[in-house]
Order: C-alpha cells, then structure tokens, then sequence
C-alpha cells in the first residue's frame, strides 16, 4: 500500500477538477452575471434591454414585476426571458408562458464575452416555429423551456433595427 499525505479534501477536490466540465465563464467581464438566482437574471435582462433600447431612441415603458407584461416596445407587448450559455453552446430559456398576454417573446442569451438575442410572434412560438417548447414539469402544460443554440441567436446590436421592421417581418 502507497503511503501519501493526502488529505480527504484535497483527494476529493481533486476528483472534482477531473470530472469537472471547462468553465467557459473564467475571465468573462460578464460572469458575475452567473452567480445570481433566477429572479435577479431575468430582472437585470429586461432592465438592459429597456436602457438598451432607449439609448437607441425606441420607446420602451413597463418593465415592473407586478405588470401582465414584461415591457412594452414600440408599443407591442412583449414577453422577455434571458438565459446564460451552457457549456455545450445552448441557451435554455423557462418559464415560458403561453397563457400570458404578450405579442412577442424576446429571448436574450448572455454569453462570456457577447450577447445575443431572438424574438418571435406569440403565435409563431405557439406554432413551433421558434423551436420545439418542452413543458417545465411533467403533467402541466403552463409553463415551457425553449433551448436555442449560440449559432441560430442573433448579435445584441441589431436589435434595435429589428425591433422598427413590421410585424410580419419578424
């Protein structure tokens, strides 16, 4: 039998770091975006993008945690979830509500070193033309995930241009 030094923790912290995945986070300038609950995500994305879009001259209003909607843009309601990407280069984005009264779903992906955004029509995303909607717990049909990759998201800057094209653009 080897004799070692080796203490229980240090052993099992090294199991740890074997079996662990790459931390695609590790000097992001937005990883601390990581570290909060879920609540506090989704509230810090719908703040961002309604100081986003407002820097950019589009009108924006709601945003409470009371209100039917998350925000209102350019007059449209629109529902706004936000999900962090996984190390397998998806977004999942929960809690997606079909029974709420919004127009459009604006899903925001924050990434280590980007953000992305898409958004759909209501009944687009009833339809499946979002992707497919995978219920959050089984026997229920309120609340719903969407997972989207990286590569189908589209760069935060034009969402402005793409909130100002007509309705049956988007």
């Amino acid at each position: 039998m080897e004799s070692t030094n080796i203490t229980p923790i240090t052993l099992l912290v090294e199991i740890i770091r074997e079996h662990s995945p790459e931390d695609i986070w590790v000097g992001s300038p937005l990883s601390d975006y990581r570290k909060l609950g879920n609540t506090n995500r989704g509230e810090i994305g719908e703040e961002f993008i309604k100081r986003y879009l407002k820097t950019k001259g589009v009108s924006v209003s709601n945003g409470k945690r009371t209100s039917p909607v998350d925000l209102v843009i350019g007059g449209n309601k629109f529902e706004i979830k936000t999900a962090s990407l996984g190390a397998n280069g998806t977004f999942q984005f929960n809690h997606i509500r079909m029974d709420r009264d919004y127009s459009y779903l604006l899903c925001l992906g924050i990434c280590p070193k980007d953000i992305v955004f898409d958004m759909w029509r209501k009944g687009d995303v009833a339809e499946g033309r979002a992707g497919r909607l995978v219920r959050m717990a089984e026997g229920q049909s309120v609340t719903y995930k969407l997972t989207k990759k990286h590569a189908d998201m589209i760069p935060i800057d034009v969402l402005p241009d793409f909130i100002n094209l007509p309705s049956e653009s988007i």
